[in-house]
């Protein structure tokens, strides 16, 4: 898949502390819309400020992908975690962005979890968003999070 890395919105990149924009020599690299609408979709949360504003209830956004996601990991939270995805992006198919999406979500030691979410645009140019959740990164930010810490 290529992409014309000056138009669009910047991209959204997901890392280990959640996401962050990736610049190459000085400019932002831009995302055409598929990746970070599905980023937004997996973790905008549906009491998100934006929607008030919002004039009909379809153009509102929010999952609880991401709470459901920070909850202990057992059988039934990770069928739960692929659940919320898929839920989240259902809108995707549903307006014809996407052709498919697809969620796998495993749990390879205790307190970590991984999601990869696969994309099946019309381009038929599938796409992976990979996340990583490091129990012990989430329970720190619980607990000291990152607003409290700047001085």
């Amino acid at each position: 898949m290529s992409f014309d890395f000056t138009q669009g919105d910047p991209r959204l990149m997901l890392d280990e502390n959640g996401s962050d924009i990736v610049i190459k020599g000085g400019q932002p690299v831009m995302d055409q819309g598929l990746e970070n609408a599905a980023l937004i979709s997996l973790y905008t949360t549906s009491d998100w400020w934006g929607n008030a504003v919002m004039s009909s209830s379809d153009q509102r956004v929010g999952s609880d992908f991401e709470q459901t996601a920070r909850r202990p990991i057992t059988i039934s939270a990770l069928q739960s975690i692929r659940a919320a995805a898929k839920r989240a992006l259902k809108w995707l198919i549903d307006k014809g962005i996407a052709l498919s999406t697809d969620v796998v979500v495993f749990n390879p030691t205790a307190d970590h979890l991984q999601i990869a979410v696969l994309i099946t645009p019309p381009s038929k140019d599938e796409f992976v968003l990979r996340a990583t959740k490091y129990g012990s990164n989430w329970i720190a930010q619980r607990d000291y999070p990152a607003n409290t810490r700047i001085s």
